[in-house]
């Protein structure tokens, strides 16, 4: 069973393992880099703890755990004025398949809703088909935007309509 609860700033280490296991099996050779490559990992570490310690009340850090250990994360922003966004989403490559993307994204827009978002967004790296597909299985569809990133692959824009219902 999938548990999904806000991450804390105990989980540092767990949550950067996920990134950097998702990231390096899904764009690692789509972008060419690795993150160890990126940066040193225990910068990444303490950046996930002071991000974790500092989150603003516009944000939360939710994790999947599955008997105890964290397979997913994901990052979402709900700024005043706004729609929503989901910043990060990220599973283990053990969990894919398994139902915890599904549960962490159906957590990550419960967020949103509960916040009064009526819509969200999110950037996906155009080459990622297996994203993609996933996200447009969730309902969601690109919107036409894109945009050019550091590490090379572009990324396009996916928006999702929603709401709890009334």
């Amino acid at each position: 069973m999938t548990t999904i609860r806000p991450a804390s700033v105990d989980d540092a280490a767990e949550v950067t393992a996920v990134h950097e296991e998702a990231w390096d099996a899904a764009l690692g050779e789509l972008t060419g880099e690795r993150l160890d490559r990126l940066a040193p990992r225990a910068d990444r570490v303490e950046r996930m703890r002071q991000g974790l310690e500092n989150l603003p009340p516009d944000a939360a850090v939710l994790v999947a755990e599955r008997d105890g250990a964290i397979v997913g994360m994901g990052v979402v922003r709900h700024p005043a004025g706004e729609p929503g966004e989901v910043r990060d989403l990220y599973v283990s490559p053990a969990a894919w398949g398994s139902g915890v993307a599904s549960a962490l994204l159906s957590s990550t827009l419960d967020w949103l809703w509960d916040r009064g978002a009526s819509s969200a967004g999110l950037w996906v790296v155009a080459d990622n088909v297996r994203a993609r597909r996933f996200y447009e299985r969730e309902g969601w569809a690109p919107d036409g935007q894109e945009r050019a990133t550091e590490l090379g692959p572009p990324e396009v824009h996916y928006r999702r309509k929603g709401g709890r219902p009334t």
